[in-house]
């Protein structure tokens, strides 16, 4: 058996624990804390890093057109409706339970705006795997034409365009461009890292990381991958997103680096708890408003969020991952 990169599941599951307590946050109404929006700053990468590292492991085009896109099909798309159908019943449902019945669904399902959000309801991070099966479709495109994949350099100026243009695409798919350049960004590092030895993969790394940190004090910019939502400097952006992926990676894929058993875990299960995690957060939300409980401000609620999902996440792994159509786990 191949054994695993425990950097990247390391990098993987610490992305997941920040998406998983950003989201709990959101609900508990404590995003615009002090000490939430400094993690934010030092971590609004997060998200890109997935995309960063799909292209790290790419290894090419290596069959025809129809099966790699059946394949990207079963393992993203499929998930994607898989548990957009699953989310946004357990959401009709909570909201049937209100005093207002029925009717409340109704009106909270009729008011969605389909085009923008997806096929998400009750389950909005979803926009990720459409994003993502959206990204490799047109990678693989861009790689059958011999040097086409140059103009993906260009990328984040189509992103910022859009951004500029309040992000017209539908789906949130405004970001895929950007993804595309994260991704060949991946590739690129890869091939690099190869070339290099250790000790010199790891004093590049540590430069860019320590390029990272003085341009994310003295230059900050931040790049949200869901909204393609561009802050602070278009350059700055453009400086500071890869030495923040191609450093910290760098680091811990030129150290001997260890499993770390609960964070490596949930990064190579990432995809149950990233599918699973909302529609729990979602569950307990509407039960304290059921019961007239305020969550509001409240870090005791936070924490029981936080326990609660990952708890039942992890439960959920042996089970979620032998079907198919809700793991992406297809088999060859």
């Amino acid at each position: 058996m191949k054994q695993r990169n425990n950097a990247f599941d390391l990098l993987c599951g610490l992305c997941i624990l920040r998406m998983v307590t950003l989201h709990a946050i959101c609900q508990t109404q404590l995003r615009s804390t002090t000490w939430w929006n400094g993690t934010m700053a030092w971590t609004f990468f997060f998200m890109s890093f997935f995309f960063f590292k799909a292209g790290y492991f790419y290894k090419g085009i290596t069959g025809d057109t129809l099966p790699y896109l059946k394949d990207r099909f079963r393992r993203l798309f499929v998930p994607y409706l898989s548990w957009g159908i699953i989310g946004g019943v357990m959401a009709l449902g909570c909201f049937s339970l209100y005093p207002e019945g029925p009717a409340k669904a109704v009106a909270v399902f009729c008011n969605f705006r389909w085009l923008v959000n997806g096929l998400t309801f009750g389950n909005s991070p979803l926009w990720f795997l459409l994003s993502f099966f959206a990204t490799y479709v047109l990678m693989h495109f861009i790689e059958r034409i011999r040097y086409l994949h140059w103009v993906v350099l260009l990328f984040p100026a189509v992103g910022y365009w859009l951004f500029l243009h309040g992000n017209p695409l539908w789906f949130y798919l405004n970001n895929v461009f950007c993804g595309i350049f994260f991704f060949y960004l991946g590739k690129m590092w890869h091939h690099i890292l190869d070339k290099l030895t250790k000790h010199r993969a790891l004093l590049v790394s540590v430069l860019l990381s320590i390029g990272f940190v003085l341009a994310n004090i003295y230059l900050h910019a931040e790049y949200e991958m869901k909204t393609n939502h561009w802050t602070g400097s278009f350059w700055n952006v453009l400086l500071i997103m890869p030495l923040s992926l191609l450093g910290i990676s760098g680091v811990l894929l030129s150290l001997p680096m260890p499993r770390v058993p609960l964070v490596n875990f949930i990064g190579e299960h990432s995809m149950v708890f990233f599918v699973m995690h909302n529609p729990i957060i979602l569950c307990y939300v509407h039960v304290c408003r059921l019961l007239g409980h305020s969550i509001s401000k409240s870090i005791p609620d936070l924490i029981i969020i936080l326990i609660l999902s990952f708890t039942l996440c992890f439960v959920a792994v042996p089970f979620v991952e032998r079907v198919p159509w809700l793991s992406g786990r297809w088999k060859k």
